[in-house]
């Protein structure tokens, strides 16, 4: 998601926040409505589905990548795309509520930093140490493991690479940062909703010994009470609103800015698969399933919107459009975003339809909620 540095600066402010009192922020906000069926519901139907699926889909690539290793065959690495693809999808659709576990346990930089170190990734590759996945996991940077490793091991120019083009060693290091990623996967989705004794996640989170404590749905759903670091349940609303409008931010403002700016198509995220402009359209889909509920056309329950339409059903309205308008403006710049930074009408047309959405939740929903 952020790049590393981004990433350490918003971590120490974040530490020196919670370091007093151990809750989310230094306020805390007032507000007599009983927000429990909507803190629920978007954990049950919204953030558990979303890594629930992007820890199914991890599984899925890490069994395509070995397949790979053993075949060296085309369509073996063509499949192993495809679910590249197809686990980035929820990855990028979480991106609303990378508070808690993706923060705290610092898995948003170890599964999504950028850009890449193609330089050092080479000086791994052309060394004699062996890689497996203890060697990715204890010895690597973040910069060398996540998608944009694996990305950058399977595509070339937005396609899946010429089978044969592809080394042994390669071969050897993209199974082992998948696997990687899909510990990380499973870590992030368990520290979310635990595990159920008996189950293969819970054997694989015994193996990997992982710690993981009271489950952080527990935690937000019980905002209010006794255990939780929400001290009340419109703190936790407020963290969803937070996270919904930082994201908003920084698609506008970093993740399309940024390579806009400098001209540099290295800075464009995604882009050896060309996902890119998938990617920033995911990540407004996240913002869309925070404020209505569900993931993928799940069940969606209580959600934000019911709020914020008792309240004002105008705004409702607008949010929704923005929201959808916001989509449809990144899904009109050309294909692939790193070929066409220098369209400056549809470039700008899309930062400024994401910053509507930004503004609106910062400037008129937020303060239904926290006034």
């Amino acid at each position: 998601m952020k790049k590393l540095i981004l990433f350490s600066a918003i971590a120490a402010l974040l530490f020196n926040a919670c370091s007093d009192d151990d809750t989310p922020g230094d306020e805390t906000y007032g507000n007599d409505y009983d927000f429990s069926a909507i803190i629920a519901d978007y954990v049950d139907y919204t953030v558990v589905p979303t890594y629930a699926d992007m820890k199914d889909k991890s599984a899925l690539m890490l069994g395509a990548t070995e397949d790979f290793l053993a075949s060296g065959s085309q369509d073996d690495i063509n499949l192993a795309c495809e679910y590249w693809k197809q686990t980035r999808q929820p990855w990028e659709c979480s991106e609303a509520f990378l508070f808690g576990p993706a923060a705290n346990q610092s898995l948003d930089p170890l599964l999504d930093s950028w850009p890449l170190d193609q330089a050092q990734l080479d000086q791994v590759l052309a060394s004699n140490q062996t890689i497996d996945a203890a060697y990715v996991k204890d010895a690597l940077g973040a910069v060398l493991r996540g998608f944009h490793t694996i990305e950058y091991l399977l595509f070339r120019d937005g396609q899946a690479r010429v089978a044969t083009d592809v080394s042994d060693r390669e071969k050897e290091y993209l199974v082992a940062v998948t696997e990687v990623l899909r510990d990380d996967c499973l870590n992030l989705w368990a520290l979310w909703a635990g595990v159920e004794e008996g189950t293969a996640e819970a054997a694989l989170a015994e193996e990997l010994e992982l710690e993981l404590g009271t489950p952080y749905a527990e935690i937000l759903k019980n905002a209010g009470n006794a255990g939780s670091i929400y001290l009340s349940q419109t703190d936790a609303v407020d963290e969803i609103l937070l996270g919904i409008s930082g994201i908003a931010d920084e698609v506008a403002n970093a993740k399309i800015a940024d390579p806009v700016s400098s001209g540099d198509v290295l800075e464009v995220e995604s882009w050896f698969s060309w996902n890119s402009l998938t990617d920033f359209q995911n990540n407004i889909k996240s913002i869309e399933n925070s404020y209505l509920g569900g993931y993928d056309g799940g069940t969606s329950g209580a959600c934000l919107s019911d709020y914020v339409k008792e309240k004002d059903a105008e705004l409702d309205i607008k949010v929704k459009g923005l929201i959808s308008d916001a989509i449809n403006a990144i899904a009109d710049i050309p294909y692939p975003f790193r070929n066409n930074l220098n369209n400056e009408e549809k470039v700008n047309a899309a930062m400024d339809a994401v910053n509507a959405v930004a503004a609106v939740f910062d400037d008129e929903v937020r303060p239904l909620f926290i006034d």
